[in-house]
């Protein structure tokens, strides 16, 4: 009996072997292909329980996936695919008495944001891809979003994981309290706690490795570990998330700046009128819309935005701004109401879908270096350096994201020429690996990390061991191997 006839025996859901289902599942948002063996639909956890089972029986890896937009092979398998956006997709209780919503791993975060707003509720970190992306891989990659500055990631939010172990054991974790099992796996970080902080980037957030100096940091929240694990610790049963009331006032500023260092040179002074975003839009990944604000080529603009409970904060706020970017930068639209502010907000989110029309015929981006963070008082230097490598290998590029946390997505430009295989010829490979070495070595010097929420997938884990040190990376390799001795889940990623 094959795997495909053993897992239909007992499947609630649905399991395909179909070519052109694994064709589909065999990519995600990045370069990367892998075939899976079998794409499974579980509708619950007995199905998850089975999959594990048949996976650990046939010697086979197992990924979860969500929308599939993981930019670094993250969702990727050559076992088996468990794809929760079909059945494992409802929002299982919201708790407006407490402020929580409890939600299966599947669920879409843009039809949680529209179920919350009902309630006048808001989960804060929002990805580009909300309209798509799901809780469950937010969650695996500690996501943020243009709001990270003043909300924070996904991090922050979690309060409780209900999952399962890779042998078929239910588990939780919440604020202070989890089974036996996980108390006594991270009990050894208990010990190094107070070293994590000199050991961790030295950054506003962070998804690389795992986050161990988040578990003890200051009270006990064993929940804390499965964010930015990428689904290699465990799988999602339920999670269940902080949310907040909606702001009643806000106010969006576009500032224009003559180029993208004058930009970062003011990010401090602006941080001081405590924005809760703070974003760059670079001339490349500007829509139509706002080009028009821009005078050349070279220009930039920041999306600094504000959430107020009192109306009359709005002047003031503007006044702090017009001082904060003297005589650099210069106020070019302004808007109030939510719905102007939305209609700007799509420029800003859609420079990714712009990013991508920079790439025509053999021109391609890479995502190796695009989600550095350093801290705002290296900003400056080390995107200064940064263009100081594109003009050294003459590459053209893009640049964008959140420049108040020390995150800019900037993406090197390789043309391929006429390579019909698609893969660099060697002299573009020669340049990209030189490009990252050089990018990640300054980002280490600065005490940065090399993803602040993307995540470290197939792509970034080589790189892990050099952002925090052996002593670190050995605790990371004992966490993976107490979750998941047979190394069964999502093989590859966070520890080769």
């Amino acid at each position: 009996m094959d795997v495909y006839d053993e897992l239909k025996l007992s499947y609630s859901g649905d399991i395909s072997n179909e070519s052109w289902i694994r064709d589909y599942y065999s990519v995600d948002s990045s370069y990367h292909q892998i075939y899976p063996e079998l794409v499974c639909f579980p509708k619950d956890k007995t199905d998850i329980v089975t999959s594990l089972n048949c996976a650990s029986k046939n010697a086979l890896s197992v990924a979860c996936r969500g929308a599939g937009t993981s930019l670094l092979g993250q969702s990727l398998s050559n076992g088996l695919i468990l794809d929760f956006t079909k059945y494992m997709n409802k929002i299982l209780d919201l708790d407006i008495q407490s402020g929580t919503v409890t939600v299966q791993p599947g669920v879409v975060k843009g039809i949680l944001d529209k179920e919350l707003k009902k309630q006048n509720k808001f989960l804060p970190p929002d990805p580009a891809s909300s309209n798509y992306c799901t809780i469950g891989g937010m969650v695996s990659n500690n996501s943020s979003g243009p709001h990270g500055l003043g909300y924070g990631s996904v991090l922050k939010y979690l309060d409780r994981v209900d999952f399962i172990y890779s042998n078929g054991e239910e588990g939780f974790a919440e604020n202070g309290v989890c089974d036996s099992r996980l108390k006594k796996i991270l009990s050894p970080i208990i010990s190094i706690q107070d070293k994590l902080a000199s050991y961790y980037p030295d950054v506003s957030k962070n998804s690389c490795g795992y986050r161990l100096d988040s578990v003890f940091a200051p009270e006990f929240k064993p929940q804390n570990i499965f964010a930015a694990s990428e689904g290699t610790l465990s799988i999602f049963d339920s999670l269940r998330l902080k949310i907040l009331d909606l702001p009643i006032f806000r106010s969006l500023f576009l500032v224009y700046f003559s180029d993208v260092l004058s930009a970062c040179l003011y990010t401090k002074k602006i941080l001081s009128t405590v924005p809760v975003a703070v974003e760059l839009l670079d001339y490349s990944v500007m829509d139509s819309s706002i080009k028009l604000n821009t005078v050349n080529e070279n220009g930039c603009l920041l999306f600094i935005e504000y959430f107020y409970q009192f109306r009359d904060k709005i002047s003031d706020t503007h006044d702090l701004l017009k001082r904060s970017i003297y005589p650099g930068g210069k106020i070019v639209e302004h808007a109030h109401d939510i719905v102007s502010i939305n209609k700007l907000w799509h420029s800003r989110k859609n420079a990714l879908n712009m990013a991508i029309k920079n790439t025509v015929g053999n021109r391609r981006q890479f995502t190796i270096i695009e989600d550095t963070a350093v801290s705002i008082d290296h900003l400056h230097e080390y995107v200064v350096y940064l263009l100081s490598l594109y003009n050294k290998y003459d590459l053209q590029y893009v640049i964008y994201g959140h420049v108040g946390n020390g995150n800019l997505h900037t993406r090197p430009i390789l043309d391929n020429h006429n390579n019909s295989e698609g893969d660099l010829h060697s002299k573009q490979a020669r340049i990209l690996q030189k490009m990252t070495y050089e990018t990640f070595r300054k980002v280490f010097e600065y005490r940065g990390t090399i993803t602040a929420e993307h995540g470290d997938g197939i792509t970034r884990t080589p790189f892990i061991k050099n952002v925090y040190n052996n002593f670190v990376y050995s605790y990371f390799s004992s966490l993976k191997k107490s979750f998941d001795p047979l190394n069964l889940l999502n093989p590859g990623k966070k520890v080769p």
